[in-house]
C-alpha cells in the first residue's frame, strides 16, 4: 500500500547570496515551463515521449531521471481528464435518457389534459383549477426541454473532445484563468498582480520519481540515515547553485518509523540472476504553500492483514442518514454486539461531514482490529438515484445529497488499507427488510442494528433467509410460496412499503416473537 507523509522545509542559505527556497521557486518555475512544452509536442504534435528525452536533457540541461518526472506528472493528469471525461458522458446519458422518459410522460399527461379542459365548461371552478394545472405542466415541460437541451450540448462537446482526442488541461487551473476577466470581484488591483498569481500556481509544485534501484530509494533526491535530504540540483542551475542542495534534519511529523524503514536496505536478485542491493521506492513531491515549501514522500507500506480465516465473526455496517448502525456476529451468523454513531450529515459542509464520517471510521476499524474481524458494507450505487434528485421531492432529495456515499466508501477502503482490515462489499437487496421481520424482535435489535446484521451474516453469502410467513404484518393476497426465496422477498417488500408507513411496520413488528 502506498502511503504518503508530508513535512516541512526549512529555508537555508547556500552562500551570502542564494537560498534553498530560492532554488525551489526557480526550478518549479523551470519544470512547469519544461512540462507544457512536453505536452505540446506529445498531446498535441504526437510525438513520442521516449523520442524526447535525449532532446530535452541536452537542450535544457536536466537528467533522464528529471524528464521522467515531467513525464509521469503529465500523464498522469491526461489519464485522470480522459478517466473523469468517461463518468461525465455516462453519467450525461444517462440524465439525458432520464429526462426524456419524463418529457414523454409529462407531455401524454399534458394532451390528456388539453383534452379534458375542451370538454369542461370554461365558467366552472374544476375549469379554472385543470387549467392553472395545465399551465404548471407547460411551465414544467419547458424548464425540462432546457435542461435536456443543455445537457445534449455538454454531451455532445465531450463526445467531439474523445473522438478528435481533445485534451483540454488548463496548468495554473481553469478557475484562476478566468479570474483575469474579472478583476476586481476577485479582488485583484490590475492585471499584473493576478499575473503573478497564474504564475505562482503554475511553478507551485515539482514531482521527483524514486526507483527500488537507486540508493534510499531516489536518485535525485536522497534521504539518508542521518535524516538529511540531498537534492540533485539540475545542469541547468549548477553553475549558480552548485550540484547538490541539501536539507538537513528533515524530519515527518507522522510516518517518521515508516521513512527510516525505507531507508534499510535489503538484497535481491535482478532478472538477469545477480545478486543486488534494493531500497524502498520513494517518490517525492515538492509543493510550495502560504508558509514555505512543503515535501510530500510517497511510500511503499507493508500491512499485516487482520481476520483471515474468517472464522472469527464479522462487523457489518449500515449507513444512515446521520449515523451508522454496527452489528458484530460470530462465525454461525448470531449478532453479539450492535451499536450505532452519530455522524452529523445537515447543515454542514463537506469538509466537515468528511471529518465526522473520518473519525467514526476510525472507532470502527480500531474495533475491528482489536477483535479480528472483517467488516462487511453494501455495494451502493447512488449515481443513478441522485440523477433523480430533480423529480424526488425535497426530503428524498436532501437526503440522497447529504448522504456522502461516495466519500463513505472511499475513507472505509483507505483506512481499512491502512489497518489491514479487509473491507467487503455485498449486495444489499432486501438486507432491511429480512434484518426487521426475522432478527430484530428475536434479539432485540434496533431497525437499522438488524439491518446491519443482515450485512454481517451476508458476508459469509448464508443462503437466502425464508421469509417469515406467519407475521403480523398482513401478506400480498397472491403470494407464491413455491417460488424463490429473492423473489417472494421482493414482493413482500414491495407490498409492505404500499400498506404500512415505516415507524407503523417496526412498532407492530417489535411484538412480533
Amino acid at each position: 500500500m502506498l502511503q504518503t507523509y508530508q513535512t516541512k522545509l526549512s529555508n537555508i542559505f547556500l552562500n551570502t547570496e542564494w537560498t534553498t527556497d530560492m532554488y525551489l521557486e526557480e526550478y518549479g518555475k523551470f519544470f512547469g515551463t519544461l512540462e507544457r512544452k512536453l505536452f505540446v509536442q506529445t498531446h498535441i504534435q504526437g510525438i513520442p515521449s521516449s523520442s524526447l528525452k535525449k532532446t530535452f536533457s541536452k537542450r535544457y540541461g536536466i537528467t533522464a531521471r528529471q524528464f521522467n518526472s515531467i513525464r509521469m506528472q503529465l500523464d498522469g493528469k491526461v489519464s485522470s481528464i480522459f478517466e473523469k471525461r468517461k463518468l461525465e458522458i455516462q453519467e450525461l446519458k444517462a440524465k439525458t435518457t432520464y429526462l426524456q422518459n419524463i418529457i414523454g410522460k409529462k407531455t401524454s399527461q399534458k394532451e390528456l389534459l388539453h383534452k379534458k379542459l375542451l370538454q369542461i365548461s370554461q365558467t366552472s371552478t374544476i375549469f379554472l383549477k385543470q387549467r392553472k394545472n395545465y399551465q404548471n405542466l407547460k411551465l414544467y415541460l419547458h424548464q425540462k426541454k432546457r435542461r435536456l437541451r443543455n445537457l445534449l450540448q455538454k454531451l455532445d462537446k465531450l463526445k467531439f473532445n474523445e473522438a478528435n482526442k481533445r485534451i483540454p488541461l488548463c496548468f495554473g487551473s481553469k478557475q484562476l484563468f478566468h479570474k483575469q476577466f474579472h478583476l476586481e470581484e476577485n479582488k485583484y488591483t490590475d492585471h499584473r498582480q493576478w499575473r503573478e498569481d497564474w504564475i505562482a500556481a503554475r511553478s507551485s509544485q515539482f514531482l521527483v520519481i524514486g526507483s527500488m534501484d537507486e540508493t534510499f530509494g531516489n536518485q535525485t533526491a536522497t534521504y539518508n540515515l542521518q535524516n538529511s535530504l540531498r537534492l540533485r540540483v539540475a545542469d541547468h542551475f549548477i553553475p549558480k547553485y552548485g550540484k547538490y542542495i541539501t536539507f538537513p534534519e528533515v524530519k515527518f511529523p507522522y510516518g517518521q518509523e515508516m521513512m527510516d524503514q525505507a531507508k534499510v536496505s535489503y538484497m535481491g536478485v535482478t532478472r538477469a540472476g545477480k545478486p543486488q542491493k534494493y531500497y524502498t521506492a520513494i517518490t517525492y513531491r515538492f509543493l510550495k504553500q502560504k508558509k514555505g515549501w512543503y515535501l510530500n514522500a510517497t511510500v511503499e507500506r507493508n500491512i499485516p492483514k487482520v481476520g483471515k480465516s474468517n472464522l472469527n465473526g464479522l462487523i457489518g455496517i449500515d449507513v444512515n442518514a446521520g449515523f451508522l448502525s454496527m452489528c458484530e456476529i460470530d462465525r454461525f451468523g448470531n449478532p453479539i454486539k450492535s451499536w450505532r454513531i452519530n455522524v452529523p450529515m445537515y447543515n454542514r459542509r463537506a469538509e466537515q461531514v468528511k471529518a465526522s464520517l473520518s473519525d467514526a471510521i476510525k472507532r470502527i476499524l480500531g474495533y475491528a482490529v482489536f477483535v479480528q474481524k472483517d467488516v462487511v458494507i453494501e455495494k451502493l450505487d447512488f449515481s443513478k438515484k441522485k440523477i433523480q434528485l430533480r423529480e424526488s421531492g425535497r426530503k428524498y432529495a436532501r437526503m440522497l445529497s447529504g448522504f456522502a456515499y461516495s466519500s463513505f466508501n472511499q475513507l472505509m477502503e483507505s483506512k481499512g488499507k491502512k489497518e489491514g482490515v479487509r473491507i467487503r462489499k455485498i449486495n444489499p437487496a432486501f438486507t432491511s427488510q429480512i434484518g426487521q421481520m426475522k432478527f430484530m424482535a428475536r434479539y432485540g435489535l434496533s431497525s437499522h442494528g438488524s439491518a446491519a446484521c443482515m450485512i454481517a451474516r451476508r458476508g459469509y453469502y448464508f443462503r437466502m433467509e425464508t421469509p417469515k410467513y406467519d407475521t403480523v404484518l398482513s401478506l400480498p393476497k397472491k403470494f407464491d410460496k413455491e417460488k424463490s426465496n429473492t423473489s417472494n422477498w421482493r414482493t413482500i417488500t414491495k407490498h409492505l412499503k404500499k400498506e404500512y408507513t415505516f415507524q407503523d411496520k417496526i412498532e407492530l413488528l417489535k411484538a412480533d416473537i
